[in-house]
């Protein structure tokens, strides 16, 4: 189910505007909405899965909007965890620079069984700080939904979106084969006998005799 959104094109950075994007998975509470989007990609850096919660009023009007965008690896292992019922607390941080400063996202999905409603699914947005090595701090959250979910809409969850990912994953198998693979390129080598190019093996001298032109072999490049 393909759904338009007005935002940020890719979720990092982009413009806005309008931008159609796969329906992975949705669930609707009284005043909540939470909306999962296919951002898969052939690129490990942008293979990522949307998630975006709504809360509106009583006539359905958002009031407020919050997003995150979380590395398909990880989730997956996170549906895993849900459908086996091991599940405990998982956060993720991300961030990206955009038109008013930098911007913190955090995403975080814990199980407390003490509840009728186990799963809770927070998402923060707000300004960020930059860290050494690329990473991202949120400094003040600016903007915050949280989502309870019962058991049986979390692994309904888990369920759809494991399914999605691994469908899209065994349908462009040979497209993400090719997109990984890396060439390389062994220069100064030789196929025959593992002697670099340019290395000699003289030929043995007679021991009598006028001395015979020395001969030198190359091994060819593989």
């Amino acid at each position: 189910m393909a759904s338009n959104e007005w935002g940020r094109g890719g979720g990092e950075g982009g413009v806005g505007r309008e931008v159609a994007k796969v329906q992975v998975h949705k669930y609707v509470t009284k005043d909540r909405l939470l909306d999962v989007t296919d951002m898969l990609s052939f690129d490990p850096k942008r293979n990522k899965l949307g998630f975006t919660l709504v809360e509106f009023d009583e006539n359905y009007r958002a009031k407020t909007r919050v997003r995150h965008y979380v590395d398909v690896p990880d989730f997956k292992l996170v549906c895993w965890d849900i459908l086996h019922g091991t599940f405990a607390e998982w956060t993720d941080h991300k961030g990206s620079q955009q038109e008013d400063g930098l911007q913190a996202r955090v995403l975080t999905l814990r199980k407390d069984v003490k509840y009728r409603q186990p799963y809770v699914l927070k998402i923060d947005n707000g300004q960020g700080e930059a860290l050494t090595g690329g990473a991202v701090k949120m400094v003040r959250a600016t903007e915050s939904l949280t989502l309870l979910m019962p058991e049986w809409d979390a692994r309904k969850m888990a369920q759809a979106v494991l399914d999605y990912v691994r469908d899209w994953e065994t349908v462009n198998f040979r497209k993400r084969q090719e997109a990984q693979t890396l060439v390389v390129v062994l220069n100064n080598f030789a196929a025959n006998d593992g002697h670099q190019q340019g290395e000699q093996d003289e030929v043995e001298q007679p021991a009598e005799g006028p001395a015979a032109p020395q001969r030198r072999r190359y091994a060819r490049a593989a």
